[in-house]
């Protein structure tokens, strides 16, 4: 017996009756386990999208290829592993589905949707028909339509056919949903949601720009940080809706949340300088810079950690919520008005955060068919509203900037105005004499200026006999005679003590010379009886400056009130006489 041999029977020799049991325990659970059983076939719903996922089976992808015909499907998917959910953090998945068309609708859509997938490969078999095949995805160079992962698949009534759909991403933003609904409806679904899509990516290129605008002449930081924050919302929305990967070709990935991580960077900017929130509360003030300092630390994680950076972002988008909401309503109750429209905004962004941040996180699967159109929409939203808070601050500012001009004037008006008399004072006097002289005195403008100065008589002697409170009575009384003088060209002052002034039109002077004797001539029918006007008019062609303008007509006022002195004490004339002293002067 040869060598070789002994072994074997050494071997044949060591088997026992415990191997002999475990052998027959073996081969009777192989021949009494139940095979896996094909998923039931799902009805289709030609009047209402069915999802596929949940009524289908999920298996690891392996890399080899799916099978050519029906008949080899179930032992092809017999070597792949069962997948218990898609991983946010990526993978490479294949989904098997039976579906049943029990309509007359020959014409259907396969649509992967609900969350971003890099790669997708679908292919349809049925017994005895060719296969159909087509690819989608954002890497995808052509989708069939647009900004939509849906391709065409004709089913003949009654047909049964497998769905075999491989998705593979190095992220999953959200459970995708998979679902299969007739080409008329599917049309409309891709119509209406672009038309809501470029609707509000439009409307926030317009609020972004016209804020930027409005900050180029402001320089309002508010402006800037909501403009700002506009434009990284469009960046990132522009990207994940695969406008970018449609229209330009780019279809990296990694610059996908960028944009969107600028958004907790910007945003409590914006709330910091919008709200005031250094003087409100200093502590969320704290909190939100803390937001912007961790979304800059954690930005990196799109080009270093990819798999984990939409995780990221959300966590982050997610803690900044709340704190602005807390920050619009500790405003609004501040007396704020602006903070109302704020405070809208965040409140309508956080109804669909509710929805797409938790499913971001993994905590449920998104109750509806387009979580990232939805979201977009509450944020152009928001983005109105926010507009309309910057809107009604600078509606604010203008009317508390004209509150503050109003009082300025006043106190301006104040300065210029004698607080005695109430008409304008020597200041006023002043300013308007050179602007009426401003051309010189030789010019146009300075020959048509009238000036006459005048002084009032008997203040002296009702200070001294009656006293103060009598002589301001008389000055407020005359001021009151000479405010009826005042016209659109004719202004009044009072210079000081007994001194006023009239500065008008050269062609005034007729006016003048008749008013004021008249005037003099009711302030005492109005009990001062010892009271009286002497004036003196000037023209501005008869002197070479301003200086010269006024001693000339204080020279005339004093001629005027010798006159006066010497006709009273002069023994009374006929009355045809000659004229009155008072007609001699200008």
């Amino acid at each position: 017996m040869s060598r070789t041999a002994e072994p074997a029977r050494a071997g044949h020799r060591g088997a026992t009756p415990l191997h002999w049991v475990l052998a027959l325990a073996l081969l009777l659970w192989a021949l009494c386990a139940p095979a896996a059983t094909p998923p039931a076939p799902v009805p289709l719903d030609p009047a209402d999208e069915v999802n596929l996922l949940p009524r289908g089976r999920l298996y690891e992808a392996d890399g080899s290829a799916p099978p050519a015909a029906a008949e080899q499907i179930d032992a092809w998917l017999s070597r792949l592993k069962p997948a218990t959910g898609v991983d946010p953090l990526g993978g490479r998945y294949w989904l098997h589905a039976v579906v049943r068309n029990d309509s007359t609708t020959t014409r259907w859509v396969l649509d992967p949707h609900a969350s971003l997938v890099e790669r997708i490969e679908a292919h349809v078999l049925q017994a005895g028909q060719p296969p159909q095949r087509f690819s989608s995805g954002y890497v995808a160079e052509q989708l069939q339509y647009m900004l939509h992962y849906g391709g065409n698949v004709a089913l003949a009534p009654g047909a049964v056919a497998h769905v075999l759909l491989y998705m593979e991403s190095p992220y999953f933003a959200r459970t995708p949903r998979v679902g299969m609904i007739t080409q008329a409806g599917y049309r409309s679904v891709v119509l209406t949601e672009n038309l809501l899509m470029l609707w509000a990516l439009g409307a926030v290129l317009t609020l972004a720009l016209y804020n930027l605008f409005l900050f180029w002449g402001t320089r309002d930081r508010a402006l800037l940080y909501y403009a700002l924050y506009m434009l990284s919302l469009l960046a990132g929305w522009t990207l994940t809706l695969h406008i970018g990967a449609q229209w330009l070709g780019w279809h990296d990935l990694r610059w996908h949340y960028v944009g969107l991580f600028l958004l907790p960077v910007f945003n409590p900017l914006f709330c910091i300088h919008f709200l005031q929130m250094r003087r409100l509360t200093p502590v969320l003030t704290r909190l939100a810079w803390g937001i912007v300092v961790l979304a800059l630390l954690l930005l990196p994680s799109c080009f270093l950690a990819l798999s984990v950076a939409h995780l990221l972002c959300s966590a982050v988008i997610s803690l900044f919520l709340p704190l602005a909401i807390v920050a619009g309503w500790k405003s609004l109750r501040s007396g704020f008005r602006p903070a109302r429209y704020f405070l809208a905004g965040f409140l309508v962004l956080a109804a669909p955060g509710a929805i797409l941040l938790p499913a971001n996180l993994g905590f449920f699967d998104t109750p509806v068919r387009n979580p990232e159109l939805l979201s977009l929409l509450g944020c152009a939203v928001d983005g109105l509203l926010l507009a309309l808070a910057l809107a009604d601050k600078i509606r604010l500012l203008a009317h508390q900037k004209d509150e503050y001009l109003h009082r300025l004037n006043h106190a301006l008006d104040q300065t210029r105005t004698d607080h005695l008399t109430g008409i304008l004072n020597r200041h006023a006097f002043d300013q308007m004499v050179a602007q009426a002289l401003a051309t010189g005195p030789g010019g146009a403008g300075a020959r048509r200026v009238l000036l006459a100065i005048i002084d009032l008589d008997g203040l002296k002697t009702i200070n001294d006999t009656q006293g103060h409170t009598q002589g301001d009575a008389l000055l407020c009384a005359f001021a009151r005679l000479l405010e009826t003088l005042r016209d659109e060209g004719t202004a009044v002052f009072r210079l000081g003590g007994d001194e006023f002034a009239v500065l008008g039109r050269a062609d005034d002077a007729g006016r003048l010379r008749t008013a004021l004797p008249r005037l003099e001539a009711r302030l005492r029918a109005a009990g001062f009886h010892d009271s009286g006007v002497s004036f003196g008019l000037a023209l501005g062609h008869e002197a070479p400056s301003t200086e010269a303008l006024l001693h000339l007509a204080d020279e005339r006022m004093y001629a005027h009130k010798a006159g006066k002195g010497a006709a009273r004490r002069a023994p009374p004339l006929p009355t045809d006489a000659g004229e009155s002293p008072l007609q001699h002067h200008v």
